[in-house]
Formats: structure tokens, sequence, C-alpha cells
């Protein structure tokens, strides 16, 4: 039985018109082996650190602004790019402002402390980075001193001598280029070279404190987000950003294959109160019986690029762990039109700085494009089933008739006790005249 089998699927592979038999040998003259056996060879392993990313061309052509830097670059990816050099020039003093802050550290220690970091940065990108050794620690050594001393100016800034060279720099920009996921260094260098130059056995304040200061000056993060976070689990600035916004609670495993929400104006219409709350964990969205309270979130311009990169990020690196991308798509289901987000806004929930409600519903309705929704692992399913749930209960929505029409203002509630009290009233007299007769 065996050998007929065989002899069968022989025969049929015999019939086949474009079977042609290969010999295979490894020492084969075949002329495109050498190359391919080099390209092979020459691929860099792949590391556990790698987390700095290059954006799809797709998700790119939506809005390029939000990805590329637009005052400075930092790390390989936008390094040399014409509209940068500006700032170039800038690095090197603020490079020696850095190195003079200090006696511990000479130029020939860094260069020595960078060459050994060099192996290990160059893990974190995505890709190769073409850059010679020496072309990397230059490269790393001005990028990361040039953004701590910015850090450090921003938290203390009584330094007269540089006074003129920090008129020269737009903070809020180069604030808006240091969360793009592709303007990068490892969190690891700029915590290592500030260590050296501020010793922590000194009471220096952590980079990763003043980072987030930093961050919260411009309205990004709240700054008491001091104590919740360790510096040994930050990538980089777009991680820690992320772990800024992650929920007090882990999310829990939903089998969901589709999630839809009511908007906003028709949650209102069912009764719903919605509340804004100061909150440092701005993805801790609550329901209670007929409440939906959601921390307060800052709506400006660089809104859309920071989260943009957060969800840029999440779809590299944390695919099955998505909160940003949950929390978008949950706000994106809320916010149809600019009546949801006008809504939201007098509420408390959104505090926005655009030009009109408009612009704010359009503004989440264009995030969750070319977005990759992790449905399976959906953190707000729970919250979105009681929505749906009070929006069909029909009493919710009876009573909220009731509310708004007859309710809503004290002269609606007078003006209804008193027809009630006259209706009363001429149905009493209406049985009484019956009854008498």
């Amino acid at each position: 039985m065996e050998r007929g089998h065989n002899n069968t699927r022989s025969h049929g592979m015999n019939e086949r018109e474009d079977y042609v038999p290969i010999d295979i040998q490894e020492d084969s003259d075949i002329p495109l082996f050498d190359s391919m056996r080099e390209m092979i060879d020459d691929l860099p392993p792949l590391s556990n650190d790698c987390c700095i990313y290059r954006v799809p061309k797709r998700m790119r052509e939506i809005n390029e602004d939000a990805y590329t830097p637009g005052e400075v670059s930092i790390g390989p990816f936008h390094r040399g790019k014409e509209h940068l050099q500006a700032m170039e020039e800038f690095k090197p003093r603020y490079f020696q402002s850095f190195l003079n802050r200090t006696d511990r550290m000479t130029l020939k220690s860094c260069i020595r402390v960078a060459k050994e970091w060099e192996e290990r940065a160059r893990s974190y990108y995505a890709e190769g980075i073409k850059l010679s050794s020496d072309e990397f620690v230059k490269m790393v050594l001005l990028d990361s001193s040039f953004i701590i001393e910015v850090i450090w100016r921003f938290n203390f800034c009584n330094d007269k001598n540089t006074s003129y060279l920090d008129r020269k720099i737009s903070l809020s920009n180069v604030q808006q280029d240091m969360i793009l996921i592709e303007n990068r260094l490892p969190f690891f260098i700029l915590e290592g070279l500030f260590d050296l130059v501020f010793p922590p056995s000194q009471g220096s304040s952590s980079l990763l404190h003043l980072s987030i200061d930093f961050f919260a000056g411009s309205g990004v993060i709240l700054s008491d987000m001091n104590e919740s976070i360790s510096s040994s689990g930050v990538k980089h600035f777009v991680d820690m950003l992320r772990l800024c916004y992650l929920p007090s609670s882990p999310r829990q495993a939903y089998q969901v294959k589709n999630v839809q929400i009511p908007t906003v104006t028709e949650l209102h219409g069912a009764g719903m109160k919605f509340k804004g709350s100061i909150s440092n964990r701005k993805l801790d969205i609550r329901h209670a019986t007929g409440v939906l309270e959601i921390p307060q979130l800052i709506v400006s311009d660089s809104t859309e690029s920071l989260f943009r990169n957060l969800i840029a990020f999440e779809q590299f690196h944390y695919q099955y762990d998505s909160y940003i991308i949950d929390y978008i798509q949950f706000m994106d289901g809320l916010i149809d039109t600019a009546k949801d987000a006008e809504l939201l806004i007098q509420n408390g929930i959104l505090d926005s700085y655009l030009s009109d409600c408009s612009a704010v519903a359009t503004l989440f309705n264009n995030l969750t494009k070319e977005m990759t929704l992790w449905t399976p692992n959906y953190f707000y399913y729970g919250i979105s089933e009681k929505l749906n749930e009070y929006c069909r209960d029909p009493k919710h929505k009876w009573r909220a008739t009731l509310t708004r029409d007859y309710f809503s203002t004290p002269w609606k509630t007078a003006s209804t006790i008193a027809a009630v009290i006259l209706l009363g009233l001429t149905l009493i007299q209406t049985i009484c005249s019956i009854v008498s007769l």
C-alpha cells in the first residue's frame, strides 16, 4: 500500500509540464549565491530594545506635519534636513554649556562613555543607522546635551549668560518636536549623561521628573505624575508620555468583534449626564448610573500631533495593549458632530483652544484614519455596553423628555405644576357635578 501511494504521487508530479527537478548543492556555481549570502550574513540581529520607528507612508500622508520636526532634529531619522540646519548651530554651544556645569566630566570622558553606549543605542532603532561610529557618537552627544540643557533651563531659568541663546529658540516648537516618534534618542542615554553631570547622590532632581515638569509646562500632561512612573520603564519621551496617560487599573480581556457606542447627543437625549474631572489619568473614564465621567482634556493645535505619534507608537510596540488607541476610538464614537463636541466642552470634559466645535469634532474623527483597532482586547468594552444599554432603555428617554419639556427651567416647572393643579381641580369639579346629578 505504501509503495503504491508513492508511485501514484510520483506519476502525478511527472505529468506537470512546469515541473523541473532541482539539484540543490551548497557549492553550486550560482552567481547570485555570494551576494545573497552576504546580504543574509550582514543582517543586524533583532533586538528586544527596538522601540524607535518610522511612520508608515499611509499614516504620514494623512498629516505630514504631525510627524515631521519643524525646528530641531533629534536622532538620525531627520538628521541633515535643510530646514533644520539653523538649530544645528546652537547644539555645540549647548554642549559646551552642558560640560561647563561640572568638573566631573570632560569632552574625552563624554566621548568614551557614549562609545560604550553605542551598540545598545543603535539597537533601539527599527532600521539600521548608516552612520559611522564617530558620526553616531557625535550626534548622540550633541542631541542629548541639547535636550538636557533645554529641560534644565526650563526648570531653572537663572543662567544669564545663555539668555541670548534661549531667546533665539522657540521653546514651544522644540517641545512639539520632542514628542515625535521619529525624532528620538533612547532615554537611557539622556538619563546616563544627566546623572554623570548631576549625580543623584548630590540630591539633584532626576531627569525623569524634570522632563515631566517640562512637558506639563505645555499642558501635554500634569506635573504630579512624578511618583507613579519609574525611569527604568521609560524607553524614550513618547513612551514616557504614554505612561503618563495610562489608566489606574489594567484592562480585562474581552472577546469583542465590534463595539459601537451612542454619540454624546444621543446619550444626552436619553438623559445621560456628563461630568468633567481634573485627573492625572486621562484615560480613567468612569460610568455610574446616568453619569459619564471623563477627565478633562486640553485640545489645542498640538493635540493632533501628540495623539498621532502616540497612536503610531502603540501600533508598532503595544499592539495588544493599546490604551491610547482604545481611548481615541471611544472619543471618536462619542463625537460625531460639532454638537457632540459642544456638549463635552460645556460639561468641562474638553477644554478647547481650537477655532470652533466643528474643528474639535474633525480632529477626533480624523485621528482614527489608518488606525488599527484591536477590538478583541478593547479596554472600554464594559463602559460601551453600559452606554448602549442605557440608550436602549425607553424609560430613560421618557424621563429625559419629561424633564426637558416640562421641568428644564423654574418657569416651566411652575407652569407644569399649575397645569397639573388646574387639571386636578377640573377633574374634581367634573366628578362632583356627575355625583350631584
